[in-house]
């Protein structure tokens, strides 16, 4: 956890906790970086008051919203274990809005960047059934037959998904399928916002390759 920011890195910070387009992984890592793993443990009012006092600004709605998904998806299984969370969790990393009390279904694209986004943050654990299912019901609505799913969707089905296996896919992308585009533009986002931290400049490339924490520990 640094120990002093510069001018430029808290400008870069506050910029991107006040933006809408800051996505949950650059959020995560704003956090963990400055705050340690006990950011897993508070409550959303009192990571916005701790922004306020380190960082001089209060994040925005949707940045907190995006950062409530990770730390679900951090701190228990929900999110393989549970559609309703699962769907909550991929809406809200996609589009920062989160679902309440409706059914509020994601589209293979959304859903495909959610699993990427939460393999670039934490491993993997099974995927439920019902998770499953969903996902092959929505895949088979978009053309996909049961012998060609996309690379990210055949950890959701393995019976031990690996999160290093997502993370290597997402350097094979491909420009012509509607799910490789998705993921690639929110990567290209994703490196943008990072390039804005001096102090965390390029960390990207180290968080696809081996997950967060172990990007984040290696750059001190």
């Amino acid at each position: 956890m640094p120990s002093n920011l510069t001018g430029e890195g808290i400008a870069a910070r506050q910029d991107l906790l006040q933006s809408s387009q800051t996505l949950g992984t650059t959020v995560h890592a704003i956090l963990l970086d400055r705050f340690g793993q006990e950011i897993y443990s508070w409550e959303p009012v009192t990571v916005a008051l701790e922004c306020k006092a380190e960082f001089e600004c209060e994040p925005c709605t949707t940045v907190m919203d995006r950062w409530c998904a990770i730390q679900v998806a951090m701190c228990s299984d929900a999110f393989f274990r549970r559609i309703d969370a699962f769907l909550s969790v991929c809406n809200t990393l996609s589009s920062g809005e989160p679902y309440a009390d409706i059914f509020d279904p994601v589209t293979t694209e959304e859903a495909a960047w959610g699993i990427a986004e939460i393999g670039m943050n934490r491993d993997f654990l099974p995927f439920s059934p019902t998770i499953k299912a969903y996902l092959k019901a929505a895949m088979k609505q978009d053309g996909y037959d049961n012998t060609a799913f996309h690379p990210i969707f055949d950890q959701v089905f393995d019976a031990e998904p690996d999160e290093q296996a997502i993370r290597n896919s997402l350097a094979a992308l491909g420009n012509t399928e509607n799910i490789d585009r998705y993921i690639k533009e929110n990567i290209q986002d994703m490196a943008s916002q990072f390039n804005t931290i001096p102090d965390l400049k390029n960390v990207d490339n180290e968080i696809i390759s081996k997950g967060l924490h172990k990007a984040l520990r290696d750059n001190t």
